[in-house]
């Protein structure tokens, strides 16, 4: 694999509607195995840009080339390349799962039911592949969606809100595979949610959306370096009772907060090895230091809603 290999090129991509732009000269490119975060408001443009990714919504100007065929000139060589679960997936509600991947994947010339059964396996469907999907959940649905979108062995996966109707278990499972098809079959990713947490979670890199404009775009790390680095971390100590004293004495902070396990405050990251090196040494006991606070989400609110600026 050659690094840094583009497989999708996005080029002052503008989409036009009656006299409203609402794509604006957008310009991105999507490594091979990268996972990206698309984040936006509602009505940033997300869904839409994902919608002329795979044609069906055709730009006004600008060209996206995937695995360097242009999606509109070459559609069929384009779209091999690609899964998608744009919106909710539309099955046939009284077939099975499994009946509904035969289905669609005989659509294809790449059929096989070993790779049905892989891809089962891999998503964890077994115990209810063989159910009618009218019986699914919104959550058995999406990984129905998501089994369907992967059968082909795309290059690139473009999905929108995937943990819609998930449970915790559901969406660490999820992020899991997701992962694991970027590191170990070098899928390319692109995430479109309103889910900071999780974008922060999986994805190596971040498209900010709003109005229709691309206004961030960069590995998740550089963007993250470049907010304020103040966040709150919780303290989780055992023998707190002469915690207050030895802070007070020797910590020159006002944003500190006590709490029965412990204590919250805001720090610069590289100030938090130190507080935990004076409070280990004046015999406290710190069992557990969590980051309460988000550089995403501010990130995120810095630069949407000119927040903190």
């Amino acid at each position: 694999m050659k690094e840094f290999e583009i497989v999708l090129k996005v080029d002052h991509l503008s989409k036009k509607i009656g006299k409203s732009l609402i794509i604006k000269d957008v310009s991105f490119e999507l490594s091979r195995g990268e996972i990206l975060g698309l984040l936006g408001p509602n009505g940033s443009g997300k869904t839409t840009i994902l919608k002329m990714l795979v044609g069906l919504i055709k730009p006004t100007n600008g060209l996206v080339l995937i695995e360097g065929h242009h999606i509109n000139k070459e559609f069929e060589k384009a779209i091999m390349h690609v899964g998608a679960i744009i919106e909710n997936p539309i099955m046939y509600d009284y077939l099975s799962g499994y009946d509904n991947l035969i289905h669609f994947f005989r659509m294809t010339d790449q059929f096989s039911s070993k790779r049905i059964d892989e891809v089962i396996e891999r998503l964890k469907m077994d115990d209810y592949i063989f159910d009618k999907v009218y019986t699914y959940s919104l959550g058995m649905r999406q990984r129905l969606g998501l089994a369907q979108a992967l059968l082909h062995r795309p290059s690139i996966l473009l999905l929108d809100e995937p943990t819609n109707g998930l449970d915790p278990e559901g969406i660490k499972s999820l992020r899991e595979t997701l992962r694991k098809l970027a590191r170990e079959e070098n899928v390319s990713i692109i995430i479109s949610s309103h889910i900071l947490a999780e974008i922060e979670l999986i994805c190596d890199s971040v498209l900010v959306m709003d109005d229709g404009t691309c206004i961030q775009r960069g590995l998740l790390s550089d963007l993250q370096e470049g907010t304020s680095t103040l966040q709150t971390y919780s303290f989780k100590v055992l023998n707190g009772e002469k915690l207050k004293t030895i802070i007070e004495n020797k910590l020159d902070h006002n944003n500190i907060h006590y709490h029965s396990s412990g204590f919250s405050i805001e720090l610069m990251i590289h100030d938090v090895a130190q507080l935990n090196k004076l409070l280990v040494s004046s015999g406290i006991d710190v069992v557990g230091i969590e980051r309460t606070g988000s550089p995403l989400e501010e990130l995120f609110l810095q630069t949407v809603r000119g927040e903190g600026s």
